[in-house]
């Protein structure tokens, strides 16, 4: 698609990314030396994978005694939902022993059983199927969210590990807010976004957004511009076409619903860059100008992710994005 739209407004568009915590590839030379690895930086399925890999060159290189003590106490392999697990790998799923398992470690040492999940997986007999034919994998199941109390979809990957002459697997999953099974209302919307914004909640949030979209088509622009999930105080989604065009949006000063025609748009900079046509090709975009907070009427410093979706033929880029202001002051209060 050509775009000839440049958008006009305030400038001040960044040229670096905002600084955020590293994330890591498994693919890319990644030095698995102390520190350099960390379940507070895990955010998605590739650095779970690099995260299970340093959890076994640790295991290996430690032993399993101080491997064990490590993964229950040290913050370098826990935190919050991540954490790293040993389990028995056998034919016999119902007798597979635990461990390691930071979460209750009480279990260590004893087998639960069967563990099926809400879609049927017998997670022991797959663990096994994984680990004893292919050496290590990818696990997609439905367990306990300890950091939620929850049953929701997981992602693990596992690999196959020795651990004092018994076979096993050691691994390590996570739990996404932004794919179809996870989207809660009660854990993805406007109010936890403003309350601790930052780049990983606002991804989830527009995803989750796109998601609605997608599922509901031209009938989701009422909510996503009404509903008090999708918009709350300086937080709200919006919709713009190919051309720019405003088409949906919760910013209480604009034409709330579809609109057709006109030049509003809501990505607004005075540089000669199109984002538009850049968040139309690269499908998924950060994009850093000054826009107008509708919580305080003053033009201030805004961090917007914009995800391109399809409805009935039609391109359409979701996006939200929060004020650094407003995060730089709930980040001071939250330390004080």
């Amino acid at each position: 698609m050509t775009m000839n739209l440049r958008f006009s407004g305030c400038l001040f568009l960044f040229s670096l990314l905002v600084a955020a915590p590293q994330a890591f590839g498994s693919d890319d030379g990644l030095s698995c030396a102390e520190k350099s690895v960390v379940a507070s930086a895990v955010q998605t399925r590739d650095d779970i994978r690099a995260f299970v890999q340093c959890a076994y060159e640790y295991a290996i290189d430690m032993g399993p005694e101080e491997a064990r003590r490590a993964f229950n106490e040290d913050e370098r392999w826990k935190s919050g939902s991540i954490y790293v697990f040993i389990s028995e790998s056998t034919p016999q799923s119902d007798q597979a022993h635990h461990f390691v398992f930071p979460p209750e470690p009480e279990r260590e040492g004893t087998s639960r059983g069967f563990l099926i999940d809400v879609f049927g997986n017998d997670y022991y007999k797959e663990q096994h199927r994984i680990t004893s034919g292919f050496g290590e994998g990818w696990l997609y199941y439905s367990f306990t969210n300890f950091a939620t109390g929850r049953d929701e979809p997981k992602a693990t990957y596992i690999k196959s590990i020795d651990w004092n002459g018994t076979p096993a697997g050691i691994g390590a999953g996570i739990y996404q807010r932004d794919i179809p099974g996870s989207c809660n209302r009660e854990e993805v919307n406007a109010a936890a976004l403003a309350s601790d914004p930052s780049n990983r909640k606002l991804q989830e949030f527009v995803r989750c957004a796109a998601m609605e979209l997608e599922s509901m088509g031209y009938f989701a622009s009422i909510s996503l511009s009404l509903d008090p999930r999708w918009r709350q105080d300086s937080i709200y989604v919006f919709g713009v076409d190919g051309n720019g065009n405003t088409l949906f949006s919760g910013d209480p000063y604009r034409w709330g619903g579809w609109t057709l025609g006109g030049a509003d748009t809501e990505l607004t900079s005075l540089t000669d860059r199109d984002d538009l046509s850049v968040a139309d090709a690269f499908g998924e975009t950060f994009l850093y100008y000054m826009a107008r907070n509708p919580s305080t009427g003053m033009q201030q410093r805004k961090v917007v992710f914009v995800k391109r979706v399809v409805t009935y033929g039609l391109p359409i880029l979701i996006g939200s994005g929060y004020y650094l202001d407003d995060a730089e002051s709930t980040a001071s209060s939250m330390s004080q």
